[in-house]
């Protein structure tokens, strides 16, 4: 009956009965419906629980809904959960995730990846308060400007399959109040000058959004706002008046593609498309100030995260945990034929059109593409109308060299690493034009050298290979 109408968000009611090996728990009367955009056109099929859809209020293990997303067109069937991993291990507002085995009417339906739904149960969790408009995103969601009438942006209709508005308000829902969201949209709208940058300081996590960038970018997730207009949440924080930029639907990465794109070798500085308008990209980037920490991002997720030599053990675990039940899962088979094979092959090779790149091999190829790109990227000279720095060689590897002009006393010298942490620091005397230093203990890296020079502060960026 369920599915009579794939396209139908009806739940039926159901009984839900949780194993956790040493023992169960049974809930009553819990709704049961189909999720998903294409996935409701697959045979095997993603599911939504409600534990107070027919219960209000209900809860289960601090929870009200739970998601069962089914990885029909992934043939390793971890890339979705290993994304909320990266994103966990970065610092950014966890959204949890496991693996279960999925049983109906006592038949097994395969193996499933359980994810958070996002409320204002996970608000509170993960921000301490759930009072502010949530924006859940689909395509084309792309924050262009198109006037200050909220019904403007209310009439854009969500390019799924199930419809609804492209930005669609998941909380406060009966205010229906966008003048949140317009006044996002205005400020992007205007400038990239001085008064942007700190209007949208203001109302954006921008550090947070860049962050976020930097990891769909590192794990080539195309099927996000800058380059597809599609999958994020916006949340406007009761607490500190901004918006925070979460991404979701995240498995289109590590190597899967539909639209004919290398992501492994993908330019991480020139990401998102320019045949459309990105303002939430292309005006940030703009920014000196914001490339420039989007930048040590990248090569910090780059050299602590995707880097092979830290992540394939982590991807061996995930491969491990699920094989038995991946193997035992026939609906896998159904939609691109996956076998047994295709299953192992899919974490170091080619399986077919959509998928071709292995997932060891994609970020084989994009950790090191990446630091070659931020290698290579041209680093500005910082100019501002007291004095000057230049630094060359510019990438470095043992000694470096800064020119300095126009110090009027005896100045310090400090050098950040990605983190900001203060790594090495020294004086430069006032009439020393040129110095020279050994980096040679520094790890391979992103850092910034700053001078102080009575108050005014000057920096500029070197690579350490």
């Amino acid at each position: 009956m369920i599915l009579t109408d794939v396209l139908s968000d009806h739940y039926f009611q159901a009984m839900f009965v949780f194993d956790y090996g040493t023992g169960s728990d049974t809930v009553q009367q819990v709704g049961f419906r189909l999720r998903g955009n294409t996935s409701r056109f697959s045979q095997k099929k993603s599911f939504k629980i409600s534990f107070n859809e027919y219960v209000s209020g209900r809860k289960y293990k601090g929870i009200k809904k739970m998601n069962l997303n089914g990885q029909h067109n992934d043939p390793t069937m971890v890339r979705e959960k290993l994304y909320y991993d990266s994103w966990t291990k970065a610092g950014m507002a966890e959204r949890r995730t496991s693996f279960v085995k999925l049983f109906v009417n006592n038949d097994y339906f395969g193996l499933y990846t359980n994810l958070e739904e996002f409320d204002k149960e996970w608000l509170e969790r993960v921000y301490g308060e759930k009072s502010g408009n949530l924006y859940k995103c689909t395509y084309p969601a792309d924050l262009v400007y198109l006037g200050t009438n909220q019904q403007l942006y209310k009439n854009i209709n969500s390019g799924s399959s199930t419809g609804g508005r492209a930005y669609d308000l998941q909380t406060n829902e009966t205010e229906d109040n966008y003048s949140d969201l317009v006044d996002l949209i205005t400020t992007l709208n205007r400038t990239a000058d001085a008064t942007f940058v700190s209007l949208i300081k203001q109302k954006l996590n921008v550090d947070s959004f860049l962050k976020a960038f930097a990891i769909d970018v590192a794990s080539g997730n195309w099927d996000d706002y800058m380059y597809n207009k599609n999958n994020y949440f916006l949340y406007h924080r009761a607490d500190t008046d901004k918006f925070e930029f979460i991404s979701y639907d995240t498995d289109n990465t590590f190597g899967v593609d539909w639209v004919n794109r290398d992501w492994a070798t993908r330019n991480c500085l020139d990401w998102y498309t320019h045949s459309q308008p990105r303002p939430l990209a292309s005006k940030i980037l703009s920014v000196p100030e914001f490339m420039e920490k989007y930048q040590r991002y990248l090569d910090t997720i780059a050299r602590t995260i995707i880097n092979p030599n830290i992540i394939f053990s982590h991807i061996d675990s995930l491969k491990n945990l699920i094989t038995e039940a991946a193997i035992a899962d026939t609906f896998r088979t159904l939609d691109y034929g996956y076998t047994v094979a295709d299953f192992h092959n899919g974490f170091i090779s080619t399986i077919d059109d959509h998928t071709p790149y292995g997932i060891k091999p994609f970020l084989t190829k994009r950790y090191t593409t990446m630091l070659q790109q931020l290698a290579t990227a041209s680093v500005p000279e910082v100019i501002h109308n007291k004095f000057l720095i230049r630094i060359f060689p510019n990438p470095v590897d043992d000694i470096i060299n800064v020119q300095i002009s126009a110090l009027r006393i005896d100045s310090k010298c400090t050098i950040y690493d990605a983190t900001g942490r203060s790594v090495k620091s020294f004086v430069v005397p006032r009439k020393q034009a040129e110095i020279s230093f050994f980096v040679n203990e520094l790890i391979p890296g992103i850092y910034t050298l700053a001078i102080d020079n009575e108050g005014q502060i000057n920096s500029s960026r070197f690579v350490k290979r």
